[in-house]
């Protein structure tokens, strides 16, 4: 390898075609490549305007997967300032996992208050990912919003989705500290309750693109006839996957659900009958403004999750009458009911539990499945009851959000259960399990679905068995399962859902387990259907997935999966091709030091793909690097290595690993030169140009470029050139001094210079950026319309105020004085009004003239230029 070569080769790590733009990251990755996480990523980076998007695939389909290949695609491409921002503790702890185990970016972690006394300035002042927790952020607001982050991820962002609000404080807190960063955030349940969640978290995002919160309500919530001119607005700011699209592409195997209609002992109904009595009793002191819908649904939910928590409960309600006067009748009504829950030794429900963990675990035993189930709960009481039940027969672990991720660490170790609460429900990946039961009933259809979706997701090996309890003589029961059914019908309507939650109804328990193991497969059948599916995709070289009509978002559509064109196997064959040619690049960046310096020796290990530092008595400083504030200096480690399981992981030669990038960036060659090859060749020049497309002075693309010409005047195509560049040296010289890619500038002229073609560079840029700019146009348009309804809506309002006092002062009859207050203030909203109505017309054409002033500075970016620098010129011979 040439210093031509080397340099070549750099340039072409670090400058790839469009479409392949985001691979050499699953290069510097351990994960699989899937067509729609690509195709969501892409949506990310599609434009340069975009203040930020929400990634809202099902969960269970690697959303975190696609943040980090974005955080990781932005940081190959120079940008260092990024935030990512997890709900707690314990997400953050399986984000570090995440890290650590596929990743090689640099990242730091704030996560206690110490991590900020020990800091040497400001905390959050770091090249790489910074990961801290909501609280965390919004307490170190200051330091936080100092920092000008380029993009800040939000993990469960639907937390998010009452930021429009001036009383969400914790919300408002992190879209201060994101400032005009790019904002990713990443949900699952981009409708949890109803449409205002998206319209939160969109304004999050920007708060110009949708009307204001009582006209956007007015327009879109249950309208869905107005969802098409919503879609229209959200889908260019919303990604979504569901699991049906996936399936093409990706291993997610069933899932098999089961519905046991369990029967209460006598002494549960009898429980029953008396809360049932004691909620349609008129005048409750303990429940003075509950009306007994409400009431029941609470009272005999509780009952239907457990006698332990209905038992707590009422146990609250006795202390609370205790201490309130003329309360002795309905004490007494508590206290029998106090008395039926002593009278029951074990629910039923406990009984069909124990006969599900024994069924469900011999089956998935017999499937090759692990020997792992999560039972969720809505009670702690009823979680703790069940503790001391079921850890008698097996290895079980408890979470509640209180309990510490060690919880979740010890279940995917060691235990055979987790009972957890829906604290456990959101984002873990629990995919070790593949069994999943619903010990109590849930009113929401989305959390049902990410409590299934811990196991049921990408990584699963097996069939999923979900099972849930219903008693259908209790009315909260009941209810709940007829909301499901229709939030369910509802979810499907709005943005799609791929699995039902329940279903599988049954009261025969052995019958319905028979049916269930004939539908689950082995484990090695789910892997040989997953292949055959693969190798049919293979052999349409094409990705097909059915269309997702009506929907809010943008999703992976048939459409969208033809233009990602990347196959898995394609994918792989090139993540190879790329770490061989870093690996080759790595060693001649330690060869040639040794070569230049006598500080340290590095011992290459070509089989094990390791190099090692020796006869040192400093680790030296291999390179300064940008960090984004300023050019730091990198001191080598002791050793580092290609292999993906190599530790320590940040002495990993990765694209996106800081010794990695340094490579590529500090591999240096002189402008000229020569190279005699192996063969006969018909004597040329081949010329490596680098070619930076500018909107006015916006970086918007960066290109390297082969040209070449025989010295008989015959050009050289790119395919040529590299084939050239591809055969064998037998000798090299170079002319002047070897720099590196920072230190190039063109000198004279150069007769290869008139053949880089920057016009067809230029147009094909052009052509991209049109669309969104004419997007980015739309967008400026509509905020603009909408500081013009602002206005209008302001000044109807003091019409309406106007006509409203003088209602109320034409009513007055006696009251003089009154009268003449009234008087006053009509005339003061009145001459109000008049200025602002006289004002309106002024707003509005400034506005317009600034519309217009905008669109200017819009359209001069499409006046694309180009900067062209030669980096060298070799005579092939």
């Amino acid at each position: 390898m040439t210093p031509f070569h080397a340099y070549y080769q750099a340039r072409m790590l670090d400058y790839l075609p469009e479409q392949e733009k985001l691979l050499p990251v699953f290069a510097a990755s351990d994960i699989v490549a899937y067509p729609f996480q690509i195709a969501a990523a892409s949506f990310a980076l599609r434009s340069p305007w975009q203040k930020g998007v929400i990634l809202c695939d099902e969960a269970g389909l690697g959303k975190s997967h696609e943040a980090l290949l974005i955080m990781a695609q932005r940081y190959m491409e120079g940008v260092t300032r990024l935030l990512l921002c997890i709900p707690n503790m314990d997400l953050l702890a399986q984000w570090l996992e995440l890290l650590d185990r596929y990743y090689t970016l640099p990242y730091t972690v704030l996560r206690e208050r110490k991590d900020f006394d020990a800091a040497d300035g400001n905390a959050f002042d770091h090249n790489g990912i910074v990961i801290t927790t909501y609280d965390l952020a919004a307490v170190h607001e200051t330091e936080a919003a100092a920092i000008e982050w380029d993009l800040v991820a939000f993990e469960e962002a639907n937390a998010l989705s009452g930021a429009y609000r001036e009383e969400s404080k914790l919300p408002r807190a992190l879209r201060r500290i994101a400032g005009n960063a790019f904002k990713l955030l990443l949900t699952g349940t981009p409708i949890e309750k109803n449409i205002m969640d998206l319209y939160g978290m969109i304004w999050f995002i920007d708060d110009a693109i949708l009307p204001d919160e009582q006209e956007f309500l007015a327009r879109y919530l249950r309208r869905p006839e107005n969802y098409p001119d919503l879609a229209s607005r959200v889908s260019k700011y919303c990604f979504r996957t569901l699991r049906a699209q996936a399936k093409q592409y990706a291993k997610l195997p069933e899932r098999i659900l089961l519905t046991d209609e369990y029967t209460p002992t006598p002494e549960e109904q009898t429980l029953y009958r008396l809360l049932y009595d004691y909620i349609n009793r008129p005048g409750k002191l303990a429940f003075p403004e509950m009306d007994s819908y409400d009431l029941a649904l609470r009272l005999l939910g509780l009952q239907g999750s457990s006698t332990a928590a209905i038992r707590q409960t009422m146990r609250g309600v006795l202390a609370r009458l205790e201490a309130m006067p003329d309360s002795d009748a309905e004490i007494a009504k508590v206290r029998e009911i106090l008395a039926a829950c002593d009278q029951v030794k074990q629910d039923a429900k406990v009984g069909e539990l124990l006969r599900v963990l024994r069924k469900g675990f011999s089956l998935l035993k017999k499937r090759g499945a692990a020997n792992k189930a999560v039972i969720f709960t809505e009670s702690i009481e009823t979680q703790r009851m069940l503790f001391d039940v079921v850890s008698k027969a097996y290895q079980t672990v408890l979470y509640n959000g209180s309990t510490g991720y060690a919880a979740i660490e010890t279940f995917q170790a060691d235990a055979e259960v987790l009972i957890a609460t829906d604290h456990g429900a959101k984002g873990f990946h629990l995919a070790d399990a593949a069994f999943v039961i619903h010990y109590d009933l849930l009113y929401n259809t989305l959390k049902m679905e990410q409590r299934i979706d811990r196991c049921h997701r990408l990584g699963q090996r097996s069939d999923v068995l979900s099972v849930a309890f219903i008693n259908k003589e209790n009315f909260a029961d009941v209810r709940k399962l007829e909301l499901v059914s229709k939030r369910t019908l509802v979810s499907d309507g709005v943005f799609g859902v791929s699995d039902e939650v329940i279903g599988g109804f049954t009261d025969d328990l052995f019958k319905a387990f028979d049916e269930a193991g004939q539908r689950l497969r082995p484990t090695a059948q789910v892997e040989m259907d997953y292949q055959n599916t693969l190798a049919e995709r293979e052999a349409e070289n094409k990705q097909i997935v059915a269309s997702a009509e009506n929907m809010l978002f943008t999703t992976f559509t048939r459409e969208l999966a033809e233009k990602v064109r990347l196959s898995p196997n394609y994918i792989d064959a090139r993540i190879e091709e790329w770490n061989a040619a870093l690996w080759e690049l790595a060693k001649f960046f330690f060869l040639r030091r040794n070569a230049e310096n006598d500080d340290c020796r590095y011992e290459i290990d070509d089989a094990a793909q390791t190099i090692t530092a020796t006869d040192y008595d400093a680790l030296p400083v291999l390179f300064y690097y940008w960090d984004g504030n300023r050019n730091k200096p990198y001191r080598s480690q002791k050793q580092y290595g290609m292999a993906k399981d190599f530790k320590p992981r940040y002495g990993r030669i990765t694209l996106t690993s800081i010794i990695g990038r340094g490579i590529l960036h500090e591999l240096a060659c002189a402008d000229t030169g020569a190279i005699t090859v192996k063969g006969n060749v018909e004597p040329c020049q081949i010329g490596l140009y680098h070619v930076i497309i500018y909107a006015e002075k916006r970086r918007i693309a960066e290109e390297s470029v082969l040209v070449g010409r025989t010295d008989a005047g015959m050009e050289l195509t790119d395919e040529q050139c590299r084939a050239l560049l591809a055969l064998p040296a037998e000798s090299y010289t170079e002319e002047g001094r070897a720099v590196p890619q920072w230190l190039k500038s063109s000198s004279a002229r150069h007769n290869l210079d008139g053949l880089v073609p920057t016009g067809r560079l230029i147009e094909a840029q052009s052509a991209q950026l049109s669309p969104m700019m004419a997007e980015e146009a739309e967008r400026l348009r509509q905020q603009v319309k909408q500081k013009k309804a602002a206005l209008a809506k302001e000044l109807a309002a003091l019409e309406t105020r106007v006509k409203t006092l003088e209602s109320e002062r034409d009513a007055i009859t006696g009251d003089r004085l009154k009268r003449l207050s009234l008087e006053k203030e009509i005339n003061r909203v009145r001459k109000e009004f008049l200025s602002r109505q006289e004002n309106q017309f002024f707003d509005a054409m400034r506005l317009d003239l600034e519309l217009e002033e905008q669109l200017k500075v819009l359209a001069a970016r499409e006046k694309l230029t180009a900067k062209v620098t030669r980096e060298f010129v070799v005579s092939i011979q």
